[in-house]
């Protein structure tokens, strides 16, 4: 084999036969057929042949900046942004969460399953029922009325409905903002109590007027008068069971 055949069998040949190709190279130059300035160049194109299909070795990647993860999480919506009401007078707030949730609005057996907080704002809930039958106020206003969170609302309503005392019916619209949801009493217990609840509230806001105060003094005063005990009046001595005039009896010891 000549030297251009040779280097055309290099350059053709498939990696695993250029092993075979370099003994057969150096079998030519013992054997004088190639001269040594020829087979260096042929070892040399062996080598480049068998080297062409390794990638040299990349640089490492340079760390990317740190991203904010704030304006990772933000996303363009097509709704503005819901502002959750907030309580500014905490004070205030906690007198109100206090007095709805001390007045009762659910049963001593109901109540302990709940906190504070959560009966305050079933509370609003039980009085909006009691009034009307069902409630419809907004979760927000509820939050407001009970001086809670919007978030405890949420989750009062959503404990409440896991253990079957009321009924939530949801009222989506297609295209359009959802109505509030419609709260129900389902528990007899409760139900029983808040009738009783309306009954005690009914008769103990039935008050006596001004009118009635002047008319129930004007007949004390005709009845006095009637008597004779205003006009009449009694001396230390007399008794006030006896006859007119009559000497009281003298006190036994």
């Amino acid at each position: 084999m000549t030297y251009a055949e040779m280097k055309e069998a290099i350059a053709r040949a498939l990696p695993a036969m250029l092993p075979a190709l370099r003994e057969q190279l150096y079998a030519l130059n013992a054997a004088e057929r190639i001269d040594d300035r020829e087979a260096g160049e042929l070892d040399d194109a062996i080598e480049a042949r068998r080297t062409a299909g390794r990638a040299s070795p990349a640089a490492a990647p340079l760390p990317a900046p740190a991203v904010p993860l704030g304006s990772v999480m933000e996303r363009a919506s097509i709704f503005p942004p819901r502002s959750r009401p907030r309580i500014s007078d905490r004070p205030a707030a906690k007198l109100r969460r206090r007095r709805v949730a001390y007045s009762g609005p659910i049963p001593p057996g109901l109540a302990e399953r709940f906190t504070v907080g959560e009966i305050a704002a079933l509370g609003i809930v039980a009085d909006e029922i009691a009034a009307k039958g069902r409630c419809d106020r907004s979760v927000a206003e509820i939050a407001q009325r009970a001086g809670v969170c919007t978030r405890l609302v949420q989750r009062a309503i959503k404990e409440a409905r896991l253990q079957g005392l009321i009924s939530v019916d949801e009222r989506k619209q297609r295209g359009a903002k959802h109505l509030t949801n419609v709260i129900r009493v389902l528990s007899r217990e409760w139900a029983t109590w808040l009738a009783r609840r309306s009954r005690s509230r009914w008769v103990g806001e039935s008050k006596v007027t001004p009118a009635d105060t002047n008319r129930f003094s004007s007949s004390l005063k005709e009845g006095a008068a009637a008597r004779g005990s205003v006009e009449r009046g009694f001396r230390r001595g007399d008794s006030r069971s006896g006859q007119p005039g009559r000497p009281a009896a003298g006190f036994r010891f």
